[in-house]
């Protein structure tokens, strides 16, 4: 197939339009959900996790986290 410019053009104005459609309904679903306060992250996170005694003893991990969707442990 030969390269032909005006398609490239074509395709990047599309796919930008697609990016902004896509932002567009995220903003939406968020505000939908209420996810779009500044403190939502802050109001949703888990305080038990992150709650400490004052003579508890150090441990070597502090939080275990896995960024692999939990699959690791299975």
């Amino acid at each position: 197939i030969p390269y032909r410019p005006y398609l490239c053009m074509q395709f990047l104005a599309a796919y930008d339009i697609y990016l902004k459609i896509v932002h567009a309904v995220n903003k939406q679903l968020q505000a939908a959900l209420k996810h779009n306060t500044p403190d939502w992250h802050l109001l949703n996170s888990c305080p038990v996790c992150c709650y400490k005694l004052q003579d508890e003893p150090t441990l070597e991990f502090d939080w275990l986290i896995s960024i692999d969707g939990n699959n690791s442990l299975k």
